[in-house]
């Protein structure tokens, strides 16, 4: 991308690979002002790096004033640069090292055990069809922008499910209909400005939420994650002016369950500091073992501020979330959510009204949660068959994605951002770091979109990626 090339068997560490590469083109014209360039997201993909790194060489060249950094819009190649007549100098490819060259699969399809993204193949694009139609020809109020909570007919079908599925007793007036969780976190991190500007996450986490607290320049104090979730204990003083993200139900890599004696001790935190607890209850429709586990948000309504999407339950591209406000704070969110005219398409908020009403949502998920299981299973199967006593899987007890702890550094330390030539990609435990604490090195692998034969083939390139180093180490 952008002609850079990272050179693996350099000296020169990556992050400073990439400034001077950027520079260099921007100096030399070829990335002329105005360019906007791809999100961290893409650039981290592409280049096979983790996207701390790449956000971190945004900062460098912003800071040098090279780029310019436009919140809501992109980074963007800063006015005022003289391109240089200076003859541009290509980057050198990299010495690869034989090992890296793995025979070709079989199957050249690229195997991308990616987490957070459910089965686009089973979504009930049929039915959807029909409730949406039902909706578009519904109501002509149904194109005006509408109410700015959310359309009643949605955040009462959804009163009553969450009742049902979560055991959640709110009022439909305490919901607040979003575009995906992301919006809602972005929602609240603007309306709780004023009160707060700091909040603890834990570490590692999901980059999402993290990135928006960010960029809304709070202040992250990262605590560590074990087997429990967040160590609250670490929190010796919960400071005026911070909130406290947690998600409790299956922890983002982790997939660590939090105890209710953790659960008690972060609320009773929260009120005494007169804080609130954002709960992220990530993908916890999907418990594949014993019962579902209660939220959060039940041992204190007015100190817990619910966050949930229907993006894992059924898809991404539906962009619709939920917020489930403390009474206390319902007129700072909803107003902010007006100043902002954040309206979620209503036509899809009736569509999904009436799906939720007639029990097909349920229905779904209970398919959904079944195939889930077979795939987690066929998952840990193959993993043992792989690597038996080298490995530790955890996290392996709700949603989509598992982790895998590897018990010798040798394995940890292995090029896992850069398997594509073996036709496979993974993500890392540590790529979802915040600070610099030590934990466990591991691999995070979701197989919510992938079929059986792509798990079974996905682990047998791991193992060939795995075996092709441990033969030149």
């Amino acid at each position: 991308m952008y002609g850079i090339y990272i050179d693996r068997s350099s000296s020169l560490p990556v992050t400073r690979q990439l400034c001077n590469q950027l520079r260099e083109r921007i100096e030399s014209g070829q990335l002329a002002a105005g360019t906007k360039l791809l999100p961290t997201r893409v650039l981290a993909k592409d280049w096979g790096i983790a996207r701390n790194v790449v956000i971190e060489v945004y900062e460098q060249l912003t800071a040098e004033g090279y780029l310019d950094c436009r919140v809501g819009s992109g980074t963007y190649v800063a006015d005022g640069i003289i391109p240089s007549a200076a003859e541009t100098v290509h980057p050198v490819p990299a010495k690869m090292n034989p090992s890296i060259i793995s025979p070709e699969p079989p199957d050249r399809t690229l195997i991308d055990f990616a987490t957070g993204i459910p089965d686009l193949a089973r979504f009930p694009g049929k039915i959807w069809a029909k409730y949406l139609k039902e909706a578009a020809e519904s109501s002509p109020h149904e194109y005006n922008y509408g109410d700015v909570k959310g359309c009643l007919s949605l955040r009462l079908a959804l009163r009553d499910y969450l009742f049902r599925s979560k055991g959640i007793s709110c009022s439909a007036d305490q919901l607040i209909i979003v575009s995906g969780a992301s919006e809602g976190f972005l929602l609240l991190a603007k309306a709780l400005s004023a009160q707060f500007d700091s909040i603890y996450l834990e570490d590692p986490t999901i980059d999402i939420a993290r990135d928006i607290f960010r960029m809304m320049n709070y202040s992250l104090v990262p605590v560590q994650v074990d087997s429990n979730g967040m160590q609250v204990d670490a929190i010796r003083t919960f400071l005026p002016g911070h909130l406290l993200l947690l998600t409790p139900s299956h922890q983002f890599p982790s997939g660590s369950l939090m105890p209710i004696q953790r659960r008690h001790q972060a609320i009773r935190m929260a009120e005494e500091a007169d804080a609130y607890v954002i709960e992220d209850d990530y993908d916890s429709e999907f418990r594949l073992k014993g019962i579902p586990v209660p939220p959060l948000q039940i041992l204190s309504p007015s100190r817990v501020i619910y966050v949930g999407t229907f993006s894992k339950t059924l898809s991404p591209s539906l962009r619709i979330g939920f917020l489930i406000a403390p009474p206390k704070l319902l007129d700072a969110i909803t107003l902010a959510k007006d100043r902002l005219n954040l309206h979620t398409p209503a036509v899809i908020q009736t569509a999904l009204a009436a799906f939720i009403r007639d029990g097909q949502l349920e229905r779904h998920i209970h398919t959904m949660k079944k195939l889930y299981k077979k795939r987690r299973n066929l998952l840990t199967e193959r993993l043992v068959q792989a690597f038996g006593d080298q490995i530790s899987i955890t996290g392996d007890e709700a949603g989509m994605h598992l982790q895998v702890l590897f018990h010798t550094q040798k394995h940890a330390d292995l090029p896992w951002n850069d398997t594509s030539a073996y036709g496979f990609r993974v993500e890392r435990s540590e790529d979802y770091r915040i600070g610099d604490g030590s934990s466990e090195s591991g691999i995070v692998l979701g197989y919510g979109n992938l079929a059986s034969d792509q798990i079974t083939e996905g682990v047998s390139r791991m193992h060939r990626f795995v075996s092709a180093f441990g033969e030149s180490m």
